[in-house]
């Protein structure tokens, strides 16, 4: 595949370079605070995504004191969306964007900097961990959109699928949230961790199995997950905009936001959108037992 930041991933034509300010970094270092952990796999990284690594983990540290929560520790799980509708986000450099963006709060709030990750469309597959040290190469190997198959044989690329790569054939182009959050829920039950699970989980929309996703999550509500949803675009997000006030849980375990293009939000007004609900949820968690 390509480097990271070449063309295929890219910078639209005539667009500022990836990882300027018009791609969420804000002019200026947020307030200072304790300066931010040195995580392993930090010092491996390019030296202009490090920088930018160094700035965003004070913004998440900025973000999650607002709450009081600064020395929160959680396990992150990415959720990224491979639906067709999303091409032009994969082709423009946005989700590779996104990835990044979030490999900063994993850097603050994880214990050793690393994402579970996942894909989907009409079905759904595990990513390998994401280590920070590795994040260019991880963007470059797994940021992919699905391809449609519909049992048609289609050659290989050349060199054939590198090591951890997903058949994106496989995961195809509709979408079918239900499927990846039953594949999260298996994972945190089949992986305990002594911290809650914080799922970030990035979409454009297009959802139509309303019963089945409801079903899902009201389901995991006595699990000690927490479920962030983003969506990138303005479309249609069905049950996934009305979860945040679904009645008949004991705690609330789902967030929800949309934005029209988040590679154009600041990085301090993303982590502050993210970071807002899972806090208190932390809270009701434990005291709810859920948490311990």
């Amino acid at each position: 595949p390509p480097a990271y930041g070449a063309p295929a991933y890219g910078t639209p034509p005539g667009a500022p370079a990836y990882g300027t300010p018009a791609y969420g970094t804000p002019p200026g270092a947020p307030a200072q605070g304790t300066p931010p952990r040195l995580v392993k796999g930090e010092e491996d990284l390019p030296v202009d995504m490090r920088k930018r690594l160094s700035l965003r983990k004070e913004q998440v540290a900025v973000s999650l004191r607002k709450h009081g929560a600064e020395n929160a520790r959680v396990r992150i799980v990415l959720v990224l969306d491979a639906s067709g509708s999303m091409a032009r986000l994969y082709s423009g450099g946005a989700v590779a964007g996104v990835v990044e963006r979030m490999a900063a709060v994993a850097a603050h709030l994880t214990t050793d900097g690393t994402m579970e990750a996942w894909t989907f469309a009409s079905n759904a597959a595990r990513l390998p961990t994401l280590m920070l040290g590795d994040l260019p190469n991880w963007i470059a190997l797994h940021v992919r959109v699905g391809e449609f198959a519909f049992g048609r044989k289609r050659k290989k690329p050349p060199q054939g699928l590198l090591p951890g790569q997903v058949d994106m054939r496989q995961i195809g182009i509709q979408n079918e949230e239900q499927k990846v959050i039953a594949q999260v829920r298996d994972f945190v039950r089949a992986a305990p961790s002594p911290y809650g699970t914080f799922v970030l989980f990035f979409s454009d929309g297009g959802v139509h199995r309303n019963a089945d996703i409801e079903r899902e999550l009201r389901a995991a509500v006595e699990e000690p997950i927490f479920w962030q949803f983003v969506g990138l675009g303005n479309a249609n997000y069905g049950i996934l905009e009305h979860l945040d006030t679904m009645a008949g849980r004991r705690v609330d375990n789902v967030g929800f936001f949309a934005v029209d293009d988040i590679a154009r939000l600041s990085d301090a007004e993303l982590y502050d959108r993210i970071l807002t609900e899972l806090p208190s949820w932390l809270k009701a968690a434990t005291a709810a037992g859920i948490l311990r």
